[in-house]
């Protein structure tokens, strides 16, 4: 509740002194502030927020090439290079990102499991909007225990059957999705489980 009453509060000091320098351009991203818990947040000119996971380019090699003779050393694969590294906060926290909300809906990881090599996921939905959703599209992003990017992979965590109003995600409602099962993990790198949420698409009736 902390967290999210300090978001609040600097999101709308924040985007009261952009709206005032507005000219004709406008811009996605306004702020980025650090959370008192060392996370940071990207604050939206829509009144968004979301965490900031990454690392910035070249930001995880940084400082292991600042002392080190470049001539005696190969430079990293490409690969290396451009696959998304997990910023250490989150790595550390990883409870942060296991959960994402958008216009009320909230959704969580409520189980893992495993089936040989295939990583079971099974979700929770909540909802305090007004709005009765038909769809919810997630956006999963898997990270291994060093936190490399893995894969991604876009889920419709919920879908309501055509026309039975009984199926719809309702103000109030707490839903459990079906279990979706992911390939292309591999369990013994995958001990952390590290991995980020994000709802990508909401329908209603």
């Amino acid at each position: 509740m902390h967290k999210l009453k300090q978001i609040t509060r600097i999101l709308i000091t924040t985007t009261i002194a952009y709206l005032l320098t507005l000219t004709s351009a406008f811009a996605a991203q306004i702020a980025e502030i650090t959370l008192d818990n060392g996370a940071k947040v990207k604050l939206n000119d829509d009144f968004t927020w979301e965490y900031v996971i990454l690392n910035k380019p070249n930001e995880t090699v940084q400082k292991s090439t600042q002392t080190i003779d470049t001539k005696s050393v190969k430079a990293p694969p490409q690969s290396a290079l451009s696959t998304p590294q997990l910023n250490q906060q989150f790595i550390t926290q990883s409870e942060l990102l296991k959960s994402t909300a958008k216009d009320g809906v909230k959704v969580s990881i409520l189980k893992t499991k495993w089936d040989d090599d295939k990583l079971g996921l099974q979700f929770e939905l909540t909802s305090d909007s007004n709005k009765h959703y038909v769809l919810v599209k997630l956006e999963t992003q898997f990270y291994n225990d060093e936190g490399q990017q893995i894969k991604s992979d876009n889920l419709n965590v919920w879908q309501a059957t055509f026309r039975l109003p009984d199926t719809y995600l309702r103000k109030n409602e707490t839903r459990e999705s079906r279990t979706f099962w992911i390939d292309g993990i591999n369990k013994a790198h995958w001990k952390k489980e590290l991995m980020s949420l994000k709802i990508t698409e909401l329908e209603s009736r």
